[in-house]
């Protein structure tokens, strides 16, 4: 599992521009022999198992990323934020635009300490302060190396190791759930089961959940577990704002809510069997509820509406090019709902998805 979170993270897939992943995602869903397909907004869907019932669980493939907005004649590129990222994690960050012709590095460009004025310094940053320097000595030079307006900008790739269980890289959101899809890709595969099985990996989940909303029209299943990261408490953010801790387990929502009023109030039932299930096998778990919105907050309102429950890996430094994740985090995730998976029958489904 550690092997395919690697190769995962490093792959670019901005919102919209996820093809890689997907690519990535369909062969390894193919290669644990499962009837696979690819709608035509970018989801795959590995199917498994028959009967009347159905689950799907859910990730996101898509990462935080840029589109280049303008280039000046002297060769510097200018671009604009395609989801939710502070511009204070920009800072003189390696990036990578993504063209026709291949990948070019870059980093983003801010005004140097030595060169700021007092009113300089006492302004907020904001993206008409920042720029992107890829060495070019002119606009004709970048637009020979097939750089164009719209072109996706990532973090450039950096996972490292830290410490004993820790690790940090780019797009851990949500390529630990991607990683985790594929794990229980392939312990359920032998599972005999008596309901139908879809694993959805998701697109454009940073932008307003738009793929797990044309997934969720189109296989209607009974119930949905969705499946990401959360970001977890840190030396100065009280507990009432981020209650979840790397290192403590899987974390079970109950709700979740942005200022927009996008979110989701999950399934009681399907929580409560999911923190049944970790209590029974002895995994350490948290609960919460967080001011967000996941993939469940466009799957639970879907047909006739779809009962949702939640599980998310708890990290740091959400949305920045060094995330950090605990790897034991990642290992009780994927073990808590490969055990709630297996544990569930078709009768068990009917009880969880009557709302009384």
């Amino acid at each position: 599992m550690f092997e395919i979170f690697k190769e995962l993270v490093e792959i670019p897939g901005g919102s919209g521009f996820e093809e890689k992943v997907i690519e990535y995602m369909a062969r390894e869903f193919k290669k644990r022999a499962y009837e696979v397909s690819i709608d035509p907004m970018g989801n795959v869907i590995g199917e498994l198992g028959r009967g009347k019932r159905s689950v799907m669980v859910c990730v996101h493939t898509d990462e935080m990323c840029m589109l280049v907005k303008y280039v000046d004649e002297k060769g510097y590129i200018y671009f604009d934020l395609n989801g939710m990222i502070d511009e204070r994690v920009l800072l003189s960050t390696k990036v990578d635009i993504g063209t026709e012709k291949g990948i070019y590095t870059g980093v983003v460009g801010v005004k140097n300490r030595h060169l700021m004025t007092a009113e300089d310094q006492k302004r907020p940053i904001t993206l008409s302060d920042l720029w992107i320097d890829v060495g070019a000595e002119g606009a004709e030079e970048v637009k020979t190396w097939g750089i164009e307006i719209g072109d996706p900008i990532v973090f450039h790739p950096n996972s490292q190791s830290i410490g004993k269980e820790s690790i940090i890289s780019k797009a851990i959101d949500n390529r630990a759930g991607c990683t985790i899809l594929l794990d229980l890709a392939e312990r359920m595969k032998t599972e005999k089961i008596d309901y139908r099985l879809f694993f959805v990996a998701a697109v454009q989940e940073e932008v307003g959940s738009r793929g797990a909303k044309v997934a969720a029209q189109s296989l209607q299943p009974d119930m949905a577990i969705v499946l990401d990261t959360v970001p977890a408490a840190d030396p100065i953010t009280p507990p009432q704002q981020a209650s979840a801790e790397c290192g403590k387990g899987p974390v079970i929502r109950s709700m979740d809510v942005n200022a927009l009023g996008l979110g989701t109030i999950y399934s009681k039932k399907i929580r409560q069997k999911l923190i049944a299930t970790a209590v029974k096998h002895g995994i350490p778990h948290q609960m919460d509820i967080f001011r967000t919105w996941t993939d469940a907050s466009t799957i639970h309102t879907a047909g006739k509406g779809i009962p949702c429950g939640g599980v998310f890996v708890p990290r740091r430094y959400s949305h920045s090019p060094s995330e950090l994740v605990k790897w034991p985090d990642v290992e009780k995730t994927a073990q808590l709902l490969y055990l709630f998976l297996k544990e569930l029958t078709s009768k068990t489904i009917d009880d969880l998805v009557q709302k009384v």
